[in-house]
């Protein structure tokens, strides 16, 4: 009887126990943040028990969301739609707030002079911040999440892919992608007017995914083009995930988009390690002279032939690389294709720009000619064109939620 008198005793104990823990996390820690903040006259949007304030976050970027933009897209205001939850709250608690994913506190701050202190001056007492993990997923654990000896082992691995003269080597498979592109736009005008309205967002993804495929697995291309396929189905799930409310936990539940995200995940994971085993086995596979270096190949030669300069790192595995491939088609895709997307429409907005880029591509490139390297150079309106697109007006990151449903 007393034995399990001390039974009772001890799980009710280990039950109290976590419960105390359960409720330092997220209850009474939040409530010390918030407290904390309070006192140095910052403040936010209150803390909900364990969901903190993401309901009314993502209810507000839903209400956003739900008319499109009105043509012609002349307004260049566009924090109210891409970051409404972030506009809403800066215009009560002022442009320094605290908000809660979850139990987690995120301080928001908009004072140019505090982002240059956190970003430059003081940038290592900040640490990166822990994507949805729906995202984590997606992106892998490539050079965007990685840190220390092994991000700075694998960005010297990598940066010859982008080096110039290594892209220079690309140039004409990414431009016959455009040209082909550019002469199904021509078949698809009407024969009368000569003209067509046409979804530039879907077109623009197709080239920015065909270029990404050349630069990270080189010949291996077609293979790669398959796996890419299976990552842009990934993306949806991911998307839909992250609009909803986040519940720890759940998506390691057997639902049925759960169980759909797995599979794709898997297969992904599959093919690029029996596509990285194909190249391994491939005993010519750095000895191609004048052929581009893509990632793949990098990326396999490094994990054959260990550290720089006989510097003691951790060897770069097959998953390793496995991440990489994930990462990048995950963090180029979207970005690339939005900024081609949003620099169209904004070149539709300022015709006079856009006849001033179009006459000068003409006139250093030629009305047919794939643009070279030494061409682009000379494209000076072109390179005004894109940072002002880039920095200016829509920032990559958020540039996905400003797609409009179709552009001329």
């Amino acid at each position: 009887m007393m034995g399990w008198w001390w039974i009772a005793a001890a799980a009710a104990a280990a039950l109290a126990y976590v419960a105390a823990k359960l409720m330092e996390v997220l209850w009474w820690r939040p409530r010390r943040v918030e407290e904390h903040f309070a006192r140095q006259g910052i403040r936010g949007p209150p803390y909900r028990f364990f969901i903190g304030c993401v309901r009314e976050m993502v209810a507000l970027m839903v209400a956003a969301s739900a008319k499109p933009m009105p043509p012609p897209y002349r307004s260049h205001n566009v924090l109210p739609r891409v970051l409404a939850f972030y506009h809403h709250w800066k215009k009560i608690y002022g442009s320094t707030f605290l908000i809660w994913f979850g139990p987690t506190p995120r301080l928001a701050v908009a004072d140019p002079d505090l982002i240059r202190e956190i970003l430059l001056s003081r940038a290592e007492h900040f640490d990166r911040y822990e994507s949805h993990p729906m995202v984590r997923q997606l992106e892998g654990e490539g050079l965007v999440s990685l840190r220390g000896e092994k991000w700075a082992h694998h960005r010297r691995v990598l940066a010859p892919t982008f080096h110039m003269e290594n892209l220079k080597m690309l140039l004409p498979f990414i431009g016959k992608t455009v040209v082909d592109m550019a002469e199904k736009w021509v078949t698809m005008a009407d024969p009368a007017s000569g003209e067509v309205e046409i979804d530039v967002s879907e077109w623009f993804q197709i080239v920015t995914e065909d270029a990404i495929t050349r630069t990270a697995f080189g010949r291996s291309y077609e293979d790669g083009k398959a796996v890419f396929k299976l990552q842009t189905q990934l993306m949806a799930f991911a998307s839909e995930a992250f609009r909803k409310v986040f519940i720890p936990g759940y998506r390691f539940l057997p639902t049925k988009k759960n169980t759909s995200s797995w599979k794709l995940d898997k297969e992904i994971r599959k093919n690029l390690v029996t596509l990285i085993g194909r190249r391994q086995e491939a005993t010519d596979d750095e000895r191609l002279q004048g052929c581009a270096k893509d990632l793949l190949g990098l990326m396999i030669n490094a994990s054959s032939n260990g550290g720089r300069r006989g510097q003691p790192v951790s060897p770069i595995t097959v998953n390793d690389i496995v991440e990489e491939c994930k990462t990048f088609f995950f963090a180029g895709k979207q970005t690339t294709s939005n900024l081609l997307t949003w620099t169209t429409v904004v070149l539709a907005m300022h015709p006079e720009w856009q006849e001033r880029a179009r006459h000068e591509v003409l006139e250093v490139c030629g009305a047919h000619d794939i643009p070279c390297r030494e061409q682009l150079a000379k494209l000076k309106t072109v390179s005004n064109v894109f940072p002002g697109t880039l920095t200016r007006t829509f920032p990559p990151s958020f540039q996905t939620s400003l797609l409009p449903e179709s552009s001329a």
